[in-house]
């Protein structure tokens, strides 16, 4: 039986409330950072909007990246206040520059808070990039004008969006792994089809269209690779039999997704 791969371990940050938002601003919030996540297919992050702490009202971000790694809590987290109605961007914020960033000429000093302010759709897409190491969120800050040293009261010229790519064009283009049986796929070794790929593969596959359209992918040529048993997140091992490949496709963004469920705790 075909089988889609669905991301798991997703990752997940607090996100505070430093303004107070209506129903009807946080829940377009809510629904752009959803369309950016690739919330119903293909979750890439997730967020859990809380209320700030009182302490945390009308504090400088800096205040509250030391008061958070005081409670513990040392990973990057975002602060939503006035700009998400302005600019429709939040603030992600990460850490402190280190005595490296200042001997590298990044920083001015240890005090610089690392920050982006960012576009709620570009949000989880920037993340990941930072958190696979894609880009640094030095390079980030650099590439939308920021400069270099970077001063404590830096300013960011322009709002940080996925490099100017449109979210909706990457959402279209966003990678689905598939794992098909005998039955399930054909394949083909013309050179035609091949040399699209680089470099150029033996063979190449496809899913035939009916079981694609069972799981909400669409069908298109693709590198044929050997499959191989999976690790399954409640710890069992998935087997599959011989013959079975890997194609690498793409979601079919029409397909009646289950709705997303936001994290429990989230406002």
């Amino acid at each position: 039986m075909v089988f889609l791969w669905r991301n798991i371990n997703i990752p997940r940050l607090n996100a505070y409330l430093l303004k107070d938002l209506s129903d009807e601003e946080l829940e377009s919030f809510k629904k752009r950072f959803e369309f950016g996540t690739f919330a119903t297919f293909s979750t890439l992050l997730e967020l859990v909007i809380k209320k700030a702490p009182e302490d945390y009202m009308n504090k400088p971000h800096s205040y509250i990246r030391t008061k958070e790694t005081e409670a513990g809590r040392t990973e990057p987290f975002v602060l939503i206040d006035e700009q998400v109605i302005l600019k429709d961007a939040v603030w992600y914020v990460d850490q402190f520059a280190d005595e490296d960033d200042v001997e590298n000429g990044e920083a001015e000093s240890t005090s610089v808070l690392w920050q982006v302010q960012i576009k709620t759709d570009a949000l989880p897409l920037t993340y990941a990039n930072f958190d696979n190491g894609d880009i640094s969120i030095q390079d980030n800050l650099g590439y939308w004008g920021v400069e270099f040293p970077v001063k404590e009261d830096f300013e960011q010229p322009e709002v940080s969006a996925n490099g100017g790519l449109d979210t909706g064009d990457l959402r279209k283009s966003e990678e689905a792994w598939v794992t098909a049986e005998p039955g399930e796929f054909e394949e083909s070794t013309d050179k035609n089809l091949r040399k699209m790929f680089k470099p150029m593969p033996d063979r190449v596959g496809r899913l035939k269209d009916d079981v694609a359209k069972q799981i909400g992918v669409k069908t298109q040529w693709s590198t044929c690779q050997k499959a191989e048993p999976k690790k399954l997140p409640d710890g069992t091992t998935k087997e599959f039999p011989e013959g079975s490949v890997v194609l690498e496709l793409t979601y079919d963004l029409d397909f009646p997704w289950p709705p997303y469920e936001w994290p429990e705790g989230s406002l």
